[in-house]
């Protein structure tokens, strides 16, 4: 998904979400924490039943803890946006610094070695991993509270403050932005069902054509960001 498409689908906000998600599924800290579950989906269930519920219930666990998350920052935001009109108009002050901080970040021009949730990533995910098909879903949940730099920006910066400036149906988006990070493994754990081979040639292809989608896509948000913030700085000064 390149970033024109990303940016047409904005007209449809359900979608928009969604492909935010599987944007974010190929960032660095995100295809670690799925390719972890990949390698758990795989060696842990024998019938493609249970294959598949796994891969399903991982998806799931990380669409509830965004969720989760957007819910509580959707009911404090609204005030805030509310009270302060300024923010209301959030596209042109702060979307296009926003998408040039992703752009460096995807392009690795900046590596901040920062992350949250790492912490129970490393001490709970080990202990779920014994659990069977329904540790599937914590773990996701638990994975999902991982946030490096790029996770962040994508949720906080891209996501939120979209669902703050639509009316109730806006709760719905941190959801589908789960749906979308978790997406490959619950693809991955679908072909492992069906066969094997497929499903080890699915991971290889993810893990070689990553870091190649990814600087396509962030010299695209770069681009576009400087392309925002430079057009409104130059509205501002009165010469566009």
């Amino acid at each position: 998904m390149d970033l024109s498409a990303l940016t047409a689908v904005r007209e449809f906000p359900l979608l928009y979400a969604f492909a935010i998600g599987l944007v974010t599924a190929i960032g660095p800290c995100p295809l670690s924490a799925n390719v972890t579950a990949i390698a758990y989906v795989s060696s842990k269930f024998l019938s493609s039943r249970d294959t598949v519920l796994a891969g399903t219930l991982y998806t799931l666990g990380r669409a509830a803890t965004y969720g989760i998350i957007g819910l509580l920052i959707y009911a404090f935001g609204s005030a805030v946006m509310d009270s302060a009109p300024v923010l209301q108009d959030y596209e042109k002050i702060i979307i296009g610094p926003i998408l040039v901080l992703v752009g460096v970040v995807m392009l690795e021009l900046i590596k901040p070695n920062i992350s949250v949730g790492d912490g129970l990533k490393a001490k709970y995910g080990l202990e779920l991993s014994k659990r069977g098909v329904a540790g599937s879903f914590f773990l996701g949940a638990i994975f999902a509270l991982a946030f490096c730099p790029y996770t962040a920006v994508m949720f906080f910066g891209l996501l939120v403050p979209l669902a703050l400036e639509s009316s109730y149906v806006g709760v719905s988006y941190p959801l589908l932005f789960g749906i979308g990070t978790g997406l490959p493994v619950l693809i991955f754990a679908i072909l492992l069902g069906v066969s094997a081979t497929f499903a080890r040639a699915y991971v290889a292809r993810i893990v070689k054509v990553e870091p190649y989608v990814r600087k396509v896509l962030g010299a695209g948000f770069l681009l576009y960001g400087l392309y925002l913030t430079i057009t409104y700085l130059l509205s501002i000064a009165g010469l566009v």
